[in-house]
């Protein structure tokens, strides 16, 4: 994510999110290169997804992940999530962790298919309604369970592309 990026991806957590971050919030953390790393997930040259994480220690903590609502349950958020873990690989983290909401339960299980546990409950953690959030923990990232999670992962994301590519136009389209 770049500075650029930012309204864009104020404008998508605007539509899925009753309480977005701030602007400056997204400009304060890309001035954090040390801690904190924001991605952007694109097709062609529009902006359809996003995420951050903050390295603290050996630990990668997932900051946020939005998808724009009319691409969601698409493999999106997957493929930002993967992106996600490689970038916590890419920054020495030995575990990543994450909050979600109790109600998000698609979201949940792609965590679970990740290889992460239900470790606590943050209650009230979301202001907006008072939610509680669902604290879930990796193991070692480097672990062979945690790996085998993450390469199947790769490769479904793989096939997806893959079977995006081979569909034949629709004709109106």
């Amino acid at each position: 994510m770049r500075d650029g990026d930012v309204p864009t991806v104020q404008e998508i957590e605007k539509e899925i999110f009753s309480t977005p971050w701030p602007r400056n919030a997204y400009y304060r953390e890309l001035a954090s290169r040390n801690t904190a790393h924001y991605i952007v997930l694109r097709r062609d040259t529009d902006i359809i997804g996003y995420g951050g994480m903050w390295r603290m220690y050996d630990e990668a903590h997932v900051t946020t992940i939005g998808v724009r609502r009319d691409q969601q349950r698409g493999g999106y958020g997957r493929i930002v999530f993967a992106a996600l873990v490689q970038a916590a690989y890419d920054l020495g983290a030995k575990w990543i962790t994450l909050e979600v909401r109790t109600s998000n339960d698609h979201a949940q299980r792609m965590y679970e298919n990740f290889g992460f546990k239900v470790i606590g409950r943050r209650r009230g953690y979301y202001t907006d309604n008072g939610e509680d959030a669902i604290v879930m923990w990796s193991d070692s990232i480097y672990s062979p369970r945690f790996r085998k999670a993450y390469e199947e992962n790769l490769a479904r994301i793989d096939s997806e592309v893959a079977g995006l590519r081979r569909e034949p136009p629709l004709a109106g389209r």
